[in-house]
């Protein structure tokens, strides 16, 4: 008897210690909109971070592509200044070259081309080459009109000399030709025409005088 007495005591005694348990658990538990809200306020957290470093990644490329593109044109710029600068020595060189005396010393002579020729291959190791300009037609993009020389055995518009030499780099025109256009000469039979017009219009008003003299005379002799 003292053995089931016992017992139903520690029973008793388990029970409300295992109904606190279940109470403490319930109070500790969140609660699940709660959670659900926390939950979608991170995802959008996260969507906005990713986007903003996105940005900054592509704000960056095109950074980085600018700054390339800036160093690239001003490496370009002060090449085209260098080489236009070798441009004028190379046009000295040439005019001094044709200029030369008939008693120049021969090997004077043979050292001044041979200088005019490795200028001429650096700068076709630079990517310059000549543009050839006389006999062509004339383009505003890689010649320059100094004047219009009238021809009648040439089309009007070809180059039929050049002053000064023209020069490209890759696509890009480094110095323009400056050249003489032909032009069209002005044809004999419009300005026999024009002439034919102007004594027509003159003779004109001379016959009408002779018609109005002749009337008169003719008045005159009827009132005698």
């Amino acid at each position: 008897m003292g053995e089931e007495k016992e017992e139903s005591l520690e029973e008793h005694s388990s029970l409300p210690g295992e109904g606190s348990e279940i109470s403490e658990t319930s109070e500790t538990e969140p609660n699940q909109p709660e959670l659900r809200d926390s939950f979608e306020e991170a995802l959008r957290e996260k969507e906005q971070f990713r986007a903003m470093a996105q940005r900054a990644q592509a704000d960056l490329v095109n950074y980085r592509n600018r700054v390339s593109q800036e160093l690239e044109e001003s490496r370009r710029a002060v090449k085209f200044n260098i080489l236009n600068r070798f441009l004028k020595v190379a046009d000295d060189l040439a005019l001094a070259v044709e200029n030369i005396p008939e008693e120049a010393d021969k090997s004077w002579l043979e050292g001044m081309s041979l200088v005019q020729r490795n200028l001429e291959n650096t700068f076709e190791a630079e990517g310059v080459h000549k543009i050839d300009s006389l006999g062509s037609l004339f383009d505003p993009h890689e010649h320059e009109a100094l004047m219009y020389e009238e021809q009648t055995d040439v089309e009007e518009g070809v180059i039929v000399n050049v002053i000064q030499e023209g020069y490209r780099i890759s696509d890009r025109i480094l110095r323009p030709a400056r050249v003489v256009v032909a032009q069209a000469a002005v044809q004999e039979q419009d300005e026999a025409e024009n002439n034919t017009h102007e004594s027509c219009q003159s003779g004109q008003p001379a016959s009408q005088e002779s018609t109005n003299r002749e009337a008169e005379q003719s008045t005159e002799q009827e009132d005698s």
